[in-house]
């Protein structure tokens, strides 16, 4: 090869040799270039400094722009009548796009970009852009005089391929010529006429000092106080929460339909739509009585599709009147091609759906569907499957990690992800369910009378705590605090929650709402026993009930009794005695808490219970064996609470009869280890139950019930008082609804309106003319007193009641929540107090405060009953009998804290009103700033995008240098500041751990038991690509789709993929039979080619760094 031939090659030189050695002997540098990228100012820089008396003329010949993410190059021909002006603002903008690329976020360009400046203060550097488009590359190069008399010639040249940019210089093939011994003063002559034609820029004093204040101000190597560092960060949170705006003009719509406008509600509208674009879903989550319809419907109507609305069944309206329930939100809002559908019908809608033209789902009191191992979930799951999804729930919070991850599998791709860092959604929500069960364990079992659960207990947590025992509960609670507060934040990018604190709280909500209803504090109201009455009661939660009670539960926990136990069971051993011995801690529960809820209800359970029972030991004495239903076991807390009863029984009449292998778990009970222990335990709880009937008949409980009168003797006395304020009495059970209507009924007359969950379209029309304060019909007075389960306590406005009777203690807070939540509507306002009953038990006798100690005591017995049932207590509260108490009676309305999108609005105007020339600095700053600040201690952190998510990442300088996600409101802690806060030089370890944080990809395995499932249905999914491969199937494409589903995706439910394993597949044609129908099934529900639409959706997304704040350690820093 040539000699002056240069090709980057290995074996060659390079151009970044060739201009550094030219460099070095140059006093003077013309240079023309199709763009200056300044990833090849670094190979070249050091070789400039050397020189400080050598002058460089650089003629871009093209613009930049970022495409994709990529900086390119275009040719943009300059307009015949465009100003020098114009031309020099368009260099600016594509210097911009230059200067901010992410490959220039590196400590070698934040400090070599410096003397770029300097040389163009210094009038070293001169640039200009030229007149038309140029692709050319040339180097010229002036030889000083030393050289130029050594060689015997003025300059030389290279022209060739090769940009000035890193690539161009030696990191890719390229092909360019040096050439001396010609042509040199025809080169000059050519560069020299495009110099005097271009376009100045750095030529005028005022363009270099906008040129130069543009670089230290808009580009990432601006210099920040740490001050703006904090206003920025807070501004790019509303930013990216502020993206959409209303097309539709809503204003005039809610004018029409006579509805109030609310802020607060159409900012919502415009976050989830922006939610919905970047992530496919969303989940209100306001808390109940802030119209979380209404801003599903605004939405919808905002976003001009049709869909269709899954929702319980007593919230569907009328459907050919349109004036209650969702079809009247259809009607009012204009949504005239959208359907309502029950959620009780799942299953056939999934089956009818195929098709039809939808493209939004929202789905009401979403948290139903928060169990992926059902076929209701199943269903949902399918038919969301390619839609927009809006979820409405007002708990979404309180259930456990795999029912959240549940609710937003729904709309999210577990396994290439939008709302964290990492695209493992499915790995990090199942090690964080993976330790919110051993934490539950622990919390249940720490102090157990159990040996084998407080040991298991006790190695959790010298496992997740990592300390000695004895366990610290309050290390076990900060963890769980911890857990929950990870998340929160996880679920945060596709969640709206507000709750009445933030209406009060926000600088423009406020205003808007006005006053709001009062909620006075619960009012206690007593019932009393007498003491045979009162000492029945205690026995029943003490004694017979109890964690270790008379109660045995033999028919639900058999496998205890078929094998002597042991700390060794296999994994299959262990989940089946788990299993069994939470179903039976089930059952316990629902005796309690039924118990005490009314005499009556509990009555009716201990009546189905010994059915039950007797069913039991019949079948086991005629056939020897014992069938035990695993799917009702993993359904039953699915269940409506009213159903469980009447599903055990309709098991126990009918079902276990019918042998199904599939379902069923047979149990020869000639095997048992403990054969006759069983059948006595069996006959013990029958005894038990026989015995609890007749003291209830004794004690006269059911028919002199105290607590009834008591209730009857109480809402006569508020109809005195206040005879136009309607009163709502809950019970958490029918049948105590059930049990009270007879005498309300002759007490009261035609006064009560019964609602016995079941809302059929009379009683909706009663509910919302007697009881809806918004409704638009004819309003009535034919109801004062309304007798309800929870059923209503979702989705209905009751707001013409002022008072709330809770008539079963509330042992979940949120449930109160939503009951006051029914009659203390924002923006409809009636009463301007409203108040709160809440019963309990006490003895013949007592004065007011020793029947409150009574109670305490009481509740506190039946609290420690319950167990993991009563969610009463915070983590990091102390059980006490006082404590509970003053728990329950607590007012429910200020439980709850000011959001983070409040507090953040707050700061937001707050920085409007005090420094928006700050504001109008930051919002010109392009993301990866970086600052300093001192601190008490040493810490980097760093927000960081993907897509319109935030993120906040923090990590010290310590030996194990750990990275870890922060809560936003943590960030704002650390990096606050005053506005005269001095900004320190960046450390000598910034970069270093900066380069850490952006190249930190935490990774998450997936929990044994999902792994074991999936591997499972892999497993079957390969073994029928070779079994069916000769049998030439049609779904072999199809099957192929599921495996990469499996390994890259994770967007089958637990059911679907149960299906495909939960049978080893085999060559019999009996198991292939039954294989291919699964696949049918799932082929004909979720389409052929299913996973195509989500693979081309879910390609990458960039992330990058938005500001770096570094907090340096004040006692290092001297």
């Amino acid at each position: 090869m040539a000699n002056n031939f240069i090709t980057n090659n290995k074996q060659t030189k390079t151009l970044k040799g060739r201009l550094n050695t030219l460099i070095s002997i140059s006093d003077e540098l013309k240079f023309l270039v199709g763009y200056f990228y300044f990833s090849g100012w670094s190979d070249i820089y050091l070789s400039l400094q050397r020189n400080p008396q050598q002058k460089l003329k650089l003629l871009i010949g093209l613009q930049v722009c970022n495409y994709l993410g990529n900086i390119i190059e275009y040719a943009e021909q300059q307009e015949e009548n465009s100003s020098m002006d114009e031309e020099f603002q368009k260099y600016l903008v594509s210097l911009g796009f230059a200067l901010n690329n992410e490959e220039m976020d590196t400590e070698e360009f934040y400090n070599q970009v410096r003397f770029f400046v300097q040389m163009i203060e210094e009038n070293r550097l001169e640039i200009r852009k030229t007149e038309n488009p140029n692709h050319a590359k040339l180097y010229l190069f002036h030889l000083n005089e030393d050289q130029a008399e050594i060689q015997g010639m003025s300059g030389q040249f290279i022209t060739g391929s090769s940009n000035l940019t890193r690539s161009g210089l030696h990191n890719q093939e390229e092909f360019n010529v040096e050439i001396k011994d010609y042509g040199y003063a025809d080169a000059v002559q050519y560069f020299d006429e495009l110099w005097e034609r271009a376009t100045p820029i750095t030529d005028n004093l005022e363009n270099r000092k906008i040129l130069i204040d543009f670089i230290k101000n808009k580009t990432q190597v601006a210099t920040i106080t740490p001050f703006e560092a904090y206003c920025l960060v807070i501004k790019t949170y509303l930013d990216l929460q502020n993206q959409e705006k209303e097309d539709v003009d809503l204003d005039a719509l809610l004018d029409k339909i006579e509805l109030k406008k609310f802020s607060y509600q159409s900012d919502a509208v415009n976050q989830a739509i922006q939610m919905i674009k970047e992530h496919n879903g969303c989940i209100i989550a306001d808390v109940v009585g802030l119209g979380k319809s209404v801003i599903a419907s605004m939405i919808a109507r905002q976003m001009n599709k049709r869909g269709i609305i899954i929702c319980p069944p007593g919230l569907i309206g009328d459907a050919e009147k349109k004036d209650s329930g969702w079809w009247e939100y259809l009607e009012k809002f204009g949504l005239y091609n959208w359907q309502v559908y029950s959620r009780g019908k799942i299953d056939q809608i999934a089956d009818n759906i195929e098709g039809r033209d939808f493209e939004i789902i929202i789905v009401d009191e979403a948290h139903y569907f928060r169990n992926q191992d059902t076929s209701d979930y199943e269903a949902l799951s399918m038919i969301c499957r390619g839609k927009k999804v809006i979820l409405l729930s007002a708990t979404p919070f309180n259930n456990s990690p795999a029912d959240i991850f549940s609710l937003l599998k729904l709309f999210i791709v577990p396994g290439k992800s939008t709302i964290s860092l990492e695209d493992n959604l499915a790995g990090k929500f199942s090690r964080l369910n993976y330790e919110y069960k051993q934490l539950s364990f622990i919390f249940k079992h720490w102090n157990s009378t159990d040996d084998r659960k407080r040991k298991i207990a006790e190695n959790y947590y010298t496992i997740m705590i990592d300390e000695n025992l004895p366990i610290d509960i309050k290390k076990v609670k900060a963890q769980t605090k911890r857990l929950s507060n990870d998340i929160k934040r996880i679920i945060s990018p596709v969640v709206i929650r507000r709750n009445r604190l933030d209406l009060k709280q926000d600088y423009v909500y406020a205003k808007e709402v006005g006053d709001l209803s009062i909620v006075k504090d619960p009012k206690e109201v007593f019932y009393y026993l007498d003491p045979e009455q009162d000492e029945f009661y205690d026995n029943i939660i003490s004694k017979y009930f109890a964690e270790n009670g008379v109660f045995t539960g033999a028919i639900y926990q058999p496998f205890s009794y078929e094998k002597i136990l042991s700390d060794k069971l296999d994994e299959s051993g262990n989940r089946q005695y788990n299993q069994q011995k939470n179903l039976y801690d089930f059952m316990r529960r629902i005796l309690v808490k039924r118990f005490e809820s009314s005499f009556g209800s509990f009555e009716k359970s201990i009546e189905r219970f010994l059915k039950v029972h007797k069913l039991v030991k019949d079948f086991i004495y005629k056939t020897d064996k014992f069938i035990l239903d695993r799917s009702f076991i993993d359904r039953i807390k699915d269940f409506e609470i009213e159903d469980i009863e009447a599903n055990l029984e309709k098991y126990a009449a009918g079902d276990l009869k019918r042998k199904t292998p599939k379902n069923n778990e047979v149990y020869d009970i000639n095997t048992f280890q403990r054969r006759q222990e069983f059948l006595d335990d069996i006959d013990s709880d029958i005894q038990l139950f026989q015995d609890i009937q007749q003291r209830l008949k004794d004690l006269k409980l059911v028919d002199k019930d105290p607590k009834q009168e008591e209730i009857i003797n109480k809402i006569k006395k508020l109809l005195i008082k206040e005879p136009d304020r309607k009163i709502i009495l809950f019970s958490e059970y029918v049948d105590t609804i059930y049990h009270l209507e007879k005498r309300f009924r002759k007490e009261f007359g035609n006064d009560v309106l019964i609602c016995d969950g079941k809302v059929s379209k009379e009683l909706a029309k009663n509910l919302n003319s007697d009881f809806n304060a918004q409704y638009k019909g004819t309003k009535t007075n034919h109801f004062k007193i309304l007798l309800t389960s929870d059923k209503l306590s979702e989705g209905f406005n009751l707001n013409r009641a002022g008072v709330i009777i809770n008539y079963d203690i509330p042992w979940n807070p949120t449930r109160v929540i939503q009951r006051v939540g029914r009659i203390n509507r924002i923006g409809s306002k009636v009463y301007d107090e409203l108040f709160i009953l809440n019963f309990f038990p006490s003895l013949k006798g007592a004065d007011i405060v020793k029947s409150r100690e009574i109670a305490q005591q009481k509740m506190f017995l039946i609290h420690n009953a319950l167990g993991e049932d009563a969610k009463i207590f915070d983590e990091d509260e102390e059980p006490s009998a006082a404590a509970l108490g003053s728990k329950i009676n607590s007012n429910p309305q200020e439980e709850g804290e000011v959001n983070t999108i409040t507090k953040i609005r707050n700061l937001y105007a707050d920085l409007q009103k005090k420094h928006p020339e700050i504001l109008d600095k930051i919002s010109q700053l392009p993301p990866r700033v970086k600052t300093a600040k001192k601190h008490s201690e040493y810490e980097l952190n760093v927000l960081r995008r993907k897509g319109l998510s935030l993120f906040a990442q923090s990590v010290g300088k310590d030996e194990g240098r750990t990275i870890s996600e922060i809560d936003f409101e943590d960030l704002l802690e650390k990096i606050a500041c005053a506005i005269d806060e001095p900004t320190l030089k960046l450390s000598s370890v910034f970069w270093g751990l900066y380069e850490e944080v952006k190249e930190f990809r935490p990774k998450y395995k997936m929990g044994r038991s999902e792994i074991s499932l999936e591997q499972k249905a892999e497993a079957n999914l390969k073994k029928s690509l070779r079994i069916l491969k000769d049998l030439n199937f049609e779904n072999l494409n199809f099957i192929q789709m599921l495996i990469r589903d499996l390994r890259h995706y994770h967007t089958l439910s637990t059911k679907s993929i149960r299906r495909i394993g939960a049978q080893e597949l085999s060559d019999d044609k009996k198991s292939i039979r039954y294989f291919l129908e699964e696949i049918a099934y799932l082929k004909r529900h979720l389409g052929e080619s299913y996973l195509y639409d989500i693979e081309s959706r879910t390609r990458g997304r960039s992330k990058e760094v938005i500001i770096a704040i570094e907090n340096n350690d004040l006692r290092e820093l001297f």
